[in-house]
């Protein structure tokens, strides 16, 4: 037991000895070791500082990569830094100081070493680092170095479509396209940039794709300015890691540049729509075509700019020299032959800076006008190049062959289509195509899709189009290799022919303007086409200048008007298939017929009197066009003209058994009807015998013809332009693909009852339809068509009719677009019936209705149901002095009428009659207002009028849409049903100005309202008689005769 209790005291004495003399212990070794501490420290922090350095490099190599240090690097080398500085003190310290071993400054030197020895073995670890640095999100769009750039007419519009389209919450995906150096990169560099800076967007990258798509390179690009670093190989696992990515961002915007074709945004890893609402895509783009393949909802074209925009680009770059007075007329026509393409301007203006010597100006005209770009410095690496680069992304020879084709058309002319359907079919370009209309067909999807490319550009004039001034260069330099054979000297002053040397190889010609002289026999063994469009200094075709074009195929000769024989060598041409002739006098083209290979035969604008009857010789003629130049009538004489006819004698047309389109316009209209054996001229039933024959346009001055029944009719017809009767001097204007009959009975005085089967059956094909002056004629069921399934535009003028159809009969107008009803003394009532209602099969496309001079009108819609009409747009509505109202409550608010047009009925008292509407009157006058009628009206003309209000009983309307509106001679008139919130869009206001100042006024922030939009004009209509003989009618509302002397098919 002492024992125990002895061990017991003891025990607890060891621990307390043990915890007392172990820290003293310590103590005495920070005495101890001293120096070895300090020295293990200061080795240590050397080691440390080694590692530090290797760091430091790869740390220097990844910031010339552009890298991003990670932070925990950073934050490494300051504590190293830290580390090193606290050691060198301590250093300095020791060195400066020799303690005795007891001292205690000694101990706590020690200790000291001895902490910061283990801080440095820590960093020492922490330095092992694996990886210092990632890929940093590259520096923001608005931060990069932007060129040059400024918005000009036709780039400030696209600028404002293309925020538009930006802001627009309905839009994912927009398209930006236009021809190669419009500007397309540089405007929407400068979109990004405002939208980067506006915040419009969290984000805005933009990346290029180029003409040769790389998947993995285009992820890669987007992935860098998102600091995101992809890796692995495969396209799909990339894309689910980069979509991810975008879609932390919410608000994104993308612009993917030089887009060459359809990119499956999918495939990039590029979310958009329901996947991520918050992204907007925008492409920029040379065709079209990309941008209806990306499925883009919006797409925006960028236009070339404008002469005087061009010339001031042109300034920026060329420098003080454009000042010089001497040098300002040379300059601005080397501008002008950029054709307002902005890169051009640009490089043109650098090679220019300074220039001070008129010699220099004029050596550039001169080489743009011959197309030669490396006369250029600048012009051939960038302009020609951009240009050429859409050029060999034609994939199609076929397509190419007809690009090229249009420059052998001069400088800034118009291309017509139906010319280069006949010029390439005449080369064998289609011999897959039966009939000369799939060849139409497949050379118009050609054209669009060049116009879609911005290749070709559309002109003013229907059916042609145009090749800009730059694009048309690169393309005589392509088209002048050995490989296409063209030779297309347009525009210049060549003035001679070109040398001998020069023709042998070459398989296409085209020369215009200033060509003094054919020359005499020259060997061409290898052309093919040759086109001629020269001036009036031209002179006659030498009669052996075809002899040596034994493979000439196509030939286009025209403006030759000094001519009037044809050279004797055209019967050399043994392998011609399309031939030509505009604006030529021709006294006698006899040899014509000589050209047996012919297939395509035009002489369009010139001068012929008669037909050759050995024409019928060219039984291989599938195509005629005989639409001659005939001379005007004078303004006072009211009869056909038939001296000034064409002759054709009879037999002729009838042996052209293959003949697929004809064209005789007015040149010839004195076919007969009935067949005589002793007969002068050709007469109907030839042409109706024509078995092939798929298009038509014919004028037959002999209405008789209507009633004949000819033994064979074209059956196979699809495209027919037919007027049959009296011709004045409007056009009757159809689209090439159109199908339109017109017949005119004036001066007729037996009326026969039943047309023909002929007629009965165009009818049902016809697609446009003019009825003038059928005296007899009371509605149109009586013209005697079983159906008029296929008829878009109904226009009657000078009609007995007094009302246009039976209700039943109405139903079968499915397709009609337009009605024009002029000058109908006896029309009652337009649309009349007492069981119509509510049908989706009646009228559902009519669109417009024009009415004019109708003095018995009463009404023009009754008894029938308002949805009928619920697709009309326009009405215009003149000179109907029977008509008291138009519309109900319940038509106003049924129809989405766009514009409303009412003129000189004196009349009308109002224009909405409400009696049998009650629930119109649930309020009082003075309350807000809530009524909307016409709801879609943008534009609204009253003029003329007798009416004493807008609607009876008055009640204010609201007018959603209205954006213009006029009222003229409206005496009666004291008030408009307008409330202070009616008129939201209202932008212009035209009256008299006493009248406004008479006007009544409720609240006077109407007026205040009109007042801010308003122009007066001068009262120049009186409301008179609305009466008006038929005699006195100046027909104003047709069309004035074409002037169009084009040449073609």
């Amino acid at each position: 037991m002492p024992m125990e209790i002895l061990g017991n005291l003891i025990s607890p004495t060891v621990e307390i000895a043990k915890f007392t003399f172990a820290p003293v212990g310590r103590q005495i070794g920070y005495l101890v070791h001293y120096n070895k501490n300090v020295d293990v420290l200061k080795n240590e922090v050397a080691k440390l500082g080694r590692r530090r350095a290797g760091i430091k490099r790869r740390a220097d190599e990844a910031l010339r990569r552009g890298e991003t240090i990670d932070s925990a690097v950073e934050e490494w080398f300051k504590k190293v830094d830290d580390i090193e500085s606290d050691v060198k003190k301590l250093d300095e310290t020791v060195e400066g100081n020799n303690y005795s071993f007891f001292n205690g400054k000694r101990r706590k030197l020690s200790k000291e070493a001895v902490e910061k020895f283990g801080v440095v073995c820590q960093l020492q670890r922490e330095g092992n680092f694996s990886s210092i640095s990632r890929l940093g999100p590259p520096p923001s769009i608005d931060q990069t170095p932007v060129p040059y750039f400024k918005a000009f007419g036709s780039t400030r519009s696209a600028k404002k479509r293309i925020k538009a389209a930006l802001d627009s919450d309905e839009l994912n995906i927009i398209g930006v396209y236009g021809m190669g150096g419009v500007g397309k990169t540089m405007l929407m560099r400068e979109v990004a940039v405002q939208a980067k800076r506006e915040q419009t967007f969290d984000e805005v990258i933009m990346v290029t794709v180029s003409q040769h798509l790389d998947l993995k390179k285009l992820q890669k690009h987007v992935a860098e300015k998102l600091g995101l670093r992809l890796k692995g190989e495969f396209y799909d696992t990339r894309a689910l890691r980069l979509a991810a990515r975008l879609k932390q961002e919410k608000k994104i915007l993308i612009i993917i540049d030089d887009v060459w074709e359809k990119l499956e945004l999918d495939k990039v890893g590029i979310p958009y729509g329901s996947d991520h609402k918050g992204c907007k895509i925008a492409i920029t783009t040379r065709s079209l075509d990309v941008c209806k393949d990306m499925d883009c909802e919006s797409s925006i074209n960028v236009e070339v700019i404008n002469q005087e925009d061009s010339w001031e680009l042109f300034k920026k770059f060329v420098g003080e020299v454009i000042n010089i007075n001497s040098l300002q007329t040379i300059a601005k026509m080397v501008a002008q032959e950029c054709g307002g393409l902005p890169l051009a301007l640009v490089i043109l203006g650098r090679a220019m800076r300074n220039k001070k010597e008129p010699s220099k100006w004029l050596t550039a005209l001169r080489a743009l006008r011959q197309s030669k770009f490396s006369d250029i410095n600048g012009m051939y690496k960038y302009v020609f190049s951009s240009i050429k680069l859409s050029i060999d992304f034609i994939r199609s020879e076929s397509i190419k062959l007809c690009f090229l084709y249009c420059c052998l058309f001069p400088e800034d002319y118009g291309i017509n289509v139906e010319l280069l359907v006949a010029s390439l079919l005449g080369e064998g370009l289609f011999e897959d195509l039966e009939t000369i209309d799939d060849g139409r067909t497949r050379v118009h999807a050609i054209i669009d899709n060049l116009k879609a490319s911005c290749l070709l550009l559309e002109s003013e004039r229907e059916g042609h189009v145009k090749m800009h001034d730059v694009i048309r260069d690169v393309a005589i330099l392509i088209a002048s290799s050995d490989a296409y054979g063209f030779l297309a000297k347009t525009g210049t002053n060549q003035g001679n022919w070109p040398k001998q040397e020069y023709l042998r190889n070459l398989k296409r010609i085209s020369l215009s303007e200033n060509v003094k002289e054919f020359p005499y026999q020259i060997e061409y063994p290898n052309l093919k086409t040759l086109v001629v469009v020269p001036s009036f200094s031209l002179v006659d075709v030498p009669d052996d200048f075809f002899i040596q074009m034994k493979a000439l195929k196509v030939l286009h000769l025209s403006s030759t008007m000094g001519t009037t024989s044809l050279p004797m060598s055209l019967r050399s041409l043994t392998n011609l298939t399309t031939l030509f002739i505009e604006s030529m006098i021709l006294e006698d083209a006899s040899i014509l017929a000589q050209l047996t290979t012919l297939e395509i035969l035009g002489l369009r604008n010139s001068v012929l009197h008669v037909f050759p009857k050995d024409i019928r010789r060219l039984t291989k003629l599938r195509f005629l066009d005989l639409r001659l130049h005939r001379p005007s009538k004078d303004d006072d004489d009211d009869t056909d003209h038939p001296s000034n006819d064409l002759t054709i004698p009879p037999h002729v047309i009838s042996s052209l058994t293959r003949l697929e389109e004809v064209y005789f316009g007015n040149s010839f209209t004195g076919w007969e009807v009935e067949e005589f054996p002793s007969r002068r001229f050709a007469n109907l039933a030839e042409v109706c015998s024509l078995r092939s024959l798929t298009i038509l346009h014919i004028h037959v001055r002999d209405h008789n013809c209507l009633f004949k029944n000819f033994v064979n009719y074209p059956q196979n017809l699809r495209n027919f332009s037919i007027e049959i009767g009296f011709k004045d001097d409007y056009s009757f204007l159809l689209d090439p693909n159109t199908s339109g009959l017109r017949v005119n009975r004036k001066n007729e005085i037996v009326a026969p009852r039943t047309i023909g089967k002929w007629a009965k059956a165009l009818l049902e094909k016809t697609q446009i339809l003019w009825l003038e002056y059928w005296k007899d004629l009371e509605n149109i069921e009586e013209v005697g068509a079983d159906d008029f399934i296929w008829l878009a535009s109904l226009k009657i003028l000078g009609c007995s009719v007094k009302t246009i159809c039976s209700s039943s009969f109405l139903k079968r107008f499915i397709c009609l677009c337009s009605l024009e009803v002029f000058h109908c003394l006896e029309l009652e009532v337009v649309f009349d019936s007492d069981d119509l209602y509510s049908e989706t099969s009646v009228l559902p496309c009519l669109e417009t209705i024009a009415l004019r001079n109708l003095p018995k009108l009463i009404s023009i819609w009754r008894g029938i149901d308002p949805s009928v009409f619920e697709g009309l747009q326009h009405l215009e509505v003149e000179h109907c002095p029977g008509l008291g109202e138009l519309f109900t409550p319940a038509f106003a608010e049924t129809l989405g009428l766009i514009s409303l047009k009412i003129i000189c009925c004196s009349s009308m008292t109002t224009i909405i009659s409400n009696e049998n509407d009650d629930n119109l009157f649930t309020r009082s006058q003075s309350s807000a207002t809530d009524k909307i009628l016409f709801p879609k009206l943008k534009i609204l003309i009253l003029s003329g009028l007798g009416i004493t209000s807008f609607i009876q009983p008055e009640i204010l309307l609201d007018f959603p849409s209205l954006e213009e509106m006029s009222v003229k001679s409206c005496h009666y008139l004291k008030r408009l049903p307008f409330g202070p919130q009616s008129l939201p869009k209202l932008r212009k206001f035209k009256a008299d100005e006493m009248w406004f100042e008479e006007l009544e006024f409720e609240n006077a922030s109407v007026k205040v309202r009109l007042e801010g939009c308003l122009e007066f004009e001068d009262e120049e209509l009186e409301v008179k008689d609305d009466s008006v003989e038929l005699s006195d009618l100046a027909f104003e509302d047709d069309e004035s005769e074409s002037e169009d002397e084009d040449f073609g098919i």
